[in-house]
């Protein structure tokens, strides 16, 4: 199972928010470069950034994501406000390994097409981001009416290959992750699900490679050191 780092950028510095309410975060220590370099040291297999004032449309964090992607030598996923086709070409084009769309699968599908089409599907993720069971976007604060199985089941048939699954209620809680929902998504689709929110510790990512999720965002637990990736690592070997 893939480890993926969580850097969640808000005002040029790394944070971890509860249930993804911007009032409520915490602001690790050290510049994010230096916490990438760091994860990449101690075995991550890549860097899943988010930005969130780009998510919340309150800014961006563009240069500090630009340095990441140049320095590391480990796959840079990038999400967070990306809301048209040229923002999501520019990120996949300056060299980040995949792009993460959220909101623009939901209301431009056709722009989803068009990228799974140039780029690949191995360089696009899209983001289902849950709450009580259904999808929510635009920074999780609008539902989508839609249950997030029958979302995974639309997107696959279009020709998405990973999935980011977000369950919101769960997210910077370290309330353990929602195993049901990454079950029954492996279960019904062929997609690679990679797994979101409320990560505790070594018994959670051997659930979560039980379950048979291809990959695990890891943040608070991270910071927090109740997850060491060096650990992680050889507890999977």
């Amino acid at each position: 199972m893939e480890l993926w780092a969580a850097i969640d950028l808000m005002g040029g510095s790394a944070v971890t928010l509860i249930q993804g309410r911007a009032a409520d975060s915490t602001v690790w220590k050290g510049n994010p470069l230096q916490l990438a370099e760091r994860w990449e040291n101690e075995g991550a297999d890549g860097i899943h950034i988010i930005d969130l004032d780009a998510a919340f449309e309150k800014g961006s964090n563009e240069e500090a994501i630009e340095k990441i992607i140049e320095i590391v030598g480990v796959p840079v996923q990038v999400g967070g406000g990306v809301r048209t086709e040229e923002r999501a070409r520019d990120w996949l084009e300056s060299g980040a390994a995949r792009i993460i769309i959220g909101t623009m699968a939901y209301t431009k599908p056709r722009v989803l097409r068009s990228l799974l089409g140039a780029f690949g599907p191995d360089r696009v993720v899209v983001a289902a981001d849950y709450k009580d069971g259904e999808i929510v976007t635009r920074g999780w604060k609008e539902g989508q009416g839609t249950a997030v199985e029958a979302a995974a089941r639309a997107f696959e048939q279009m020709g998405v290959k990973h999935l980011l699954t977000t369950s919101v209620g769960r997210d910077g809680t370290g309330s353990g992750p929602d195993l049901e929902i990454v079950k029954i998504l492996v279960r019904e689709t062929r997609m690679g699900i990679i797994a979101s929110g409320g990560i505790r510790d070594l018994k959670d990512l051997r659930s979560l490679e039980e379950a048979g999720a291809q990959g695990a965002i890891i943040g608070r637990a991270l910071y927090e050191g109740t997850i060491m990736l060096s650990e992680a690592r050889r507890s999977a070997t």
